[in-house]
């Protein structure tokens, strides 16, 4: 085929074809030779005329199709009937054209009826195209647009309709006919296959739709599968032929793939296949070994290698593995663990496999280093020591110590000094300066989480921050607070000083309290966020505070159907005179406002009585003077309960 804009030859059998799509009137209008050489002798050729009439300036009698084809989707093996009529003068002569070539009427399954509609008997795929209607008589030729014809060819990919049961539970040495049926169209081929890779059928006489294996003096369980194929897919069904003994133990298990929270294992089995499943068993390699021998049961069994004794409660379990792989998950980052893979039939658990060992890679650290201990060893240089991160996910490369006076800071601006081991000295500081310091470790995977805080003072003699400050008694109104002694006592403690701040009276207090390891505060406001600090004091000095921590006082309960409430008087800048009276107002949650039960009283407290059990009461207080009402406080909502409520109004 040759194609030059507008123009297209088409060579086919000895025939040439030339067509002019569209032609134009006046530009198309011209003679057309067509010339035929094979190089033996002289050039043959035939001559003809184009004459290309305007649509509407056809000469009389000239061809007008009058129905046209229209696009057709038939099955295989169906009749399509592409329609055509023409009308003309004399009476046009219809043929048909299929993708720019004229159809082959020697077919016998090709037709055209009287009127000029083509018909195709017992269709295939291949009459599939583009077919146009074309109308010839003397005076001239008309052609309808290429119009499609779909042929669908029915295709369903295979099936089985008999497919071979899952398992077959057989006595050593029996028979066993395994039937296999499969359809789909076309029809697929069926054979079986043994085990992984075994074919049992033979490939030169593979039959259609159904295959029967006999087996004979079965001896060892196996797998054989029936695979169905055609050209629209491939689909199998496999059986397991089990000869009824507890499984041996897997073999070659390998580990790969191995991240910071999984790894692949792999491994064989070569004892029979009765299998159910298989079990994964695996713990930290050190983890809670026995230290009494034993052999198998229910809580110890035996290292097939070390003859170590194991203890079953220290392993973790995955159950129900079909395959021979399996990536085991939610592991801990940078620790050795041991794997062993267990066989079991329905009889039970076979041995263990020999151990598989490896070690999980590494992630981002997860925790700080622990335990950082300051002592000063002059007024200008101190000694910092710590421990490792608890879970540092990955081997820890080197220490960076962050050391400032000016905690508020963000850590870029501290003076810093790197480490590799656990401690370093830090000179050149200021006398009597209290340094923040906080410590950072890091791994190949880059930097971890800071240390807590850490503060000391800069002088020698004086004692280091005490730790573990905490409270491990809240009451209503007092709190017992408990701490470790400073690491480093200076020259001796004295005492220690407690501050203290708190969210009621927005007022911070000191107090210096004996050389002991627990005081209980007293004379505190109930329901009250309070926040303390602590440090200690030796002859030469008072050392470093501690971090504050917050603590909260329990509620004050008075009865089951009582709640206590107090407040402050407004600031005296905000009084706007003398307070001569309070008013108290209360009401169930989901009443309205104006429903509340109000007490004018002069005092800064009052105990609501005769409330319900358990019930959401709204309460707010507002002051007077001798010129009216003040604005309101901020609305409190508390719940009675059964040992009574204590509330506070800020």
């Amino acid at each position: 085929m040759m194609t030059q804009s507008r123009y297209t030859v088409y060579d086919a059998n000895g025939l040439s074809m030339l067509r002019i799509e569209p032609v134009r009137a006046g530009r198309d209008d011209a003679p057309y030779e067509c010339v035929a050489e094979n190089g033996v002798g002289d050039a043959v050729s035939a001559e003809a005329t184009l004459t290309v009439y305007e649509g509407d300036k056809t000469p009389n009698g000239f061809p007008m199709i009058t129905q046209s084809p229209t696009i057709r989707v038939i099955e295989t093996g169906h009749t399509a009937v592409m329609q055509c009529k023409a009308t003309g003068s004399p009476p046009p002569k219809i043929y048909w054209i299929k993708d720019m070539k004229r159809v082959d009427m020697t077919n016998p399954r090709y037709s055209i009826n009287s009127e000029g509609s083509l018909q195709i008997d017992n269709s295939e795929e291949s009459d599939m195209g583009k077919y146009e209607c074309v109308a010839e008589n003397s005076v001239g030729t008309e052609h309808t647009k290429p119009t499609p014809l779909y042929v669908k060819v029915r295709r369903v990919p295979p099936t089985f309709s008999r497919p071979p049961e899952p398992v077959y539970e057989v006595m050593l040495g029996a028979n066993l006919t395994l039937t296999c049926v499969a359809v789909g169209s076309p029809m697929p081929s069926v054979k079986w296959r043994m085990g992984v890779d075994q074919e049992v059928t033979p490939e030169n006489d593979v039959p259609v739709g159904r295959n029967v294996l006999e087996l004979t003096n079965i001896r060892a369980s196996t797998n054989y599968t029936c695979i169905a194929r055609s050209t629209l897919g491939v689909i199998e069904a496999t059986s397991l032929v089990k000869v009824q003994s507890l499984p041996a133990a897997p073999t070659d298990v390998t580990i790969s793939e191995v991240t910071a929270t999984q790894v692949r294992l792999e491994w064989s089995y070569k004892g029979p296949e009765d299998l159910q499943y298989y079990v994964i068993q695996y713990k930290p390699k050190n983890a809670n070994q026995a230290s009494v021998a034993g052999d198998w049961g229910r809580t110890f069994f035996k290292d097939p290698i070390t003859h170590r004794i194991l203890d079953h409660e220290a392993f973790s379990e995955i159950s129900g593995i079909i395959t021979m792989f399996y990536v085991v998950r939610t592991l801990s980052p940078y620790t050795e663990y041991e794997f062993y893979v267990i066989a079991v039939n329905n009889i039970g658990r076979g041995p263990p496999s020999l151990p598989a060992t490896t070690t999980t890679g590494e992630t981002e650290m997860e925790s700080a280093p622990r335990n950082i201990e300051v002592k000063p060893l002059s007024s200008s240089t101190m000694l910092i020591t710590w421990e490792p991160p608890e879970t540092p996910n990955g081997q820890v490369t080197a220490y960076k110590v962050y050391y400032t006076t000016n905690p508020n800071q963000p850590e870029a601006s501290w003076d810093s000094q790197m480490e590799t081991n656990d401690m370093t000295t830090i000179s050149e500081l200021t006398p009597h300066a209290i340094y923040t310091i906080r410590v950072q470790a890091f791994t190949s995977m880059g930097a971890g989480p800071l240390s807590n805080p850490v503060q000391v003072k800069a002088q020698q003699g004086v004692p280091s921050q005490p730790s573990n400050f905490r409270a491990t008694d809240v009451g209503e109104t007092a709190v017992t607070l408990q701490w470790s002694r400073p690491t480093h006592s200076g020259e001796n403690i004295v005492h220690y000083e407690l501050y203290w701040n708190d969210t009621y009276a927005n007022e911070q207090h000191h107090q210096r309290i004996p050389n002991t390891e627990t005081y209980t505060l007293s004379s505190l406001y109930p329901d009250t966020l309070y926040y303390f600090w602590l440090s200690a004091r030796s002859q030469r000095g008072e050392g470093a505070t501690t971090p504050p921590i917050p603590v909260r006082t329990k509620q004050y309960a008075t009865s089951p159907t009582t709640i206590n409430v107090s407040w402050l008087p407004p600031p005296v800048e905000r009084s706007n005179g003398a307070i001569v009276y309070y008013k108290v107002f209360f009401v169930e949650v989901g009443r309205s406002d104006s429903e509340a039960t109000v007490t004018t009283l002069n005092s800064t407290n009052i105990v609501l009585d005769e409330l319900k059990r358990w019930t959401e009461y709204k309460i707010w207080v507002l002051a007077g003077t001798s010129v009216g009402d003040g604005p309101r406080s901020y609305p409190y909502t508390v719940r009675t309960h059964e040992d009574g409520m204590y509330c506070t109004i800020c």
